[in-house]
């Protein structure tokens, strides 16, 4: 389960590569970090994403009323919700390609 933080220069993460990512690290990488919010998206201590907290928001549909720590809520519950199985009709290729591997295994 991903969990959603804000950037806020106190805690250290791990790059997936394994390096160390302190606030002076993250900083370094990222110098938006200080003048927007930005959110981290955390896997256990992994630090696997970073991006403006804004930006998240847009890409996800939040609505703007609501306040950065219920939005945050907002897009974790997005994240982690599994996407729904959807069940697609067969195209007419497919419908052939299956036929076809059928007769011909009839044929054997």
């Amino acid at each position: 389960m991903l969990k959603i933080e804000i950037f806020d220069g106190t805690k250290t993460y791990m790059y997936p590569n394994g390096q160390i990512a302190t606030p002076d690290v993250i900083r370094a990488d990222f110098p938006a970090v200080d003048i927007f919010p930005h959110a981290i998206e955390v896997n256990g201590s992994v630090c696997q994403a970073i991006q403006e907290l804004q930006a998240l928001r847009n890409i996800h549909g939040i609505d703007e009323s609501l306040t950065d720590e219920e939005a945050l809520l907002a897009i974790e519950v997005k994240i982690n919700t599994p996407a729904p199985f959807v069940e697609r009709e067969p195209t007419a290729e497919e419908r052939i390609a299956s036929a076809l591997e059928y007769q011909n295994l009839l044929s054997m």
